[in-house]
This record gives C-alpha cells, structure tokens and sequence, in this order.
C-alpha cells in the first residue's frame, strides 16, 4: 500500500507539474499575441492618422486653390471693366 501511495503522489506531481507548464505556456502565447495585436493596432492607427492628415492637406490646398481662383477671377474682372471705361 505505502508503494502505490508513492507512486500515486509521484504522478499527481508530476501531472501537476505538466498541467503548470502547459499553463505557464499558454499565458505566455496569450501576452505576446496581446503585445503583437497592440502593436498592429497601433501601427492602423498611426496609418489612420496619416491618411486623414493627408486628407486634411489635400483638402486645404484645394480650397486655397479655389480662393486663389475667386480673387484673381475678381481682379480680371475689376480690370476688364477699367479697360472699356
């Protein structure tokens, strides 16, 4: 009885012993996949922000493109009307 005793207790251990490394296993895949998704969303982000400056930028030159057209169309005018006078 005292031998199969030792022998139960020997493979509970190391049972438990091969559960606590498949543990420790697994919440290490968990942190770098954790670790990997931050650094992919980061990096979307960052795509993000660039595409909406770009945007911004894009936007802004078109509109000082179209206030560069309004005025200088509006000094033509000012000056073709001086011209038949």
């Amino acid at each position: 009885m005292a031998k199969n005793t030792i022998v139960d207790t020997m493979a509970d251990a190391v049972v438990s012993a091969q559960v606590a490394v498949v543990k420790a296993g697994q919440e290490t895949v968990k942190a770098v996949q954790s670790v990997v998704e931050a650094g992919a969303r980061k990096i979307a982000s960052k795509k993000k922000a660039a595409k909406k400056g770009v945007k911004k930028a894009a936007k802004k030159a078109k509109k000082a493109v179209a206030k560069t057209k309004r005025a200088v169309k509006k000094v033509t005018k000012k000056a073709a009307k001086r011209k038949h006078r």
